[in-house]
């Protein structure tokens, strides 16, 4: 089974500082890599990465799918704040 890391870009930070007010504290720009494993750099807020998991894994496993004619797919974390951008890193 082939497993493609994704690369995980916060592309928007709805607050008038671009961090997110949450506990993780997550900032416009900030980029995580998402392994086989865990996010292979500073880290994602937990909640977010429950939100994108679903998706994650269609990305980091299956071929020929609808996402991948655009190469990438934003999700909005559940509290609405910040806005993610996957791709595949690989």
């Amino acid at each position: 089974m082939t497993y493609h890391a994704i690369r995980c870009e916060a592309v928007e930070v709805r607050t008038d500082t671009g961090v997110c007010p949450g506990v993780a504290q997550t900032e416009l720009g900030e980029v995580s890599v998402i392994g086989p494993r865990t996010p292979e750099s500073k880290g994602i807020c937990c909640q977010a990465l429950a939100a994108m998991g679903p998706m994650k894994l269609v990305m980091a496993t299956a071929e020929g799918m609808e996402w991948q004619k655009k190469g990438s797919f934003d999700i909005t974390c559940p509290h609405g704040h910040v806005t993610f951008r996957l791709t595949r890193a690989s």
